[in-house]
């Protein structure tokens, strides 16, 4: 990747069984490598607000529920009606969607913001992620690998 194609990639989560899905899809990413990446944990949407540079693009890795099976992956592209439908990980005071939306209002929105979702089920104190939604999760993170090396190829056969 060069300069321009710099990114956030920001895990929303807890400790809490499967609502470390987006902090363990972050982690996993890191171990990657995404040499122009920084990286970031948060337990609320609102802590985007303190790392967004409207020059990046934002990558959002979080639990959700209400978009499929869980384990389920889904992708969506920022702005899209169908995240306000969504349920997101834990019990933040304001939503994902929320966050987006008062980050474009502030000028502080990218242009390109990238969610991505796995459907969870258990998030209670005290239990560990489960096994369907670490599958989902490896998934993800190839899925998401996948996409940034098309754009890393694509950029390189245009300079």
């Amino acid at each position: 990747m060069t300069d321009s194609r710099q990114v956030q990639i920001a895990g929303i989560g807890s400790p809490h069984g499967d609502d470390q899905a987006g902090w363990e899809m972050v982690r996993a990413l890191q171990q990657r490598g995404f040499p122009q990446a920084q990286f970031h944990l948060a337990r609320t949407p609102d802590d985007l607000l303190n790392w967004l540079d409207s020059g990046q693009t934002l990558v959002v890795c979080d639990a959700c529920r209400g978009a499929g099976e869980v384990g389920s992956v889904h992708r969506w592209q920022w702005p899209t009606a169908e995240l306000k439908q969504m349920s997101w990980s834990g019990t933040h005071q304001i939503s994902l969607p929320g966050v987006l939306s008062l980050a474009e209002q502030l000028g502080q929105l990218p242009a390109q913001v990238v969610v991505w979702g796995v459907e969870v089920s258990e998030m209670s104190p005290g239990e560990v992620i489960s096994r369907v939604v670490l599958e989902g999760i490896a998934q993800a993170v190839e899925s998401i690998c996948r996409e940034w090396a098309v754009a890393e190829s694509v950029e390189v056969d245009h300079a």
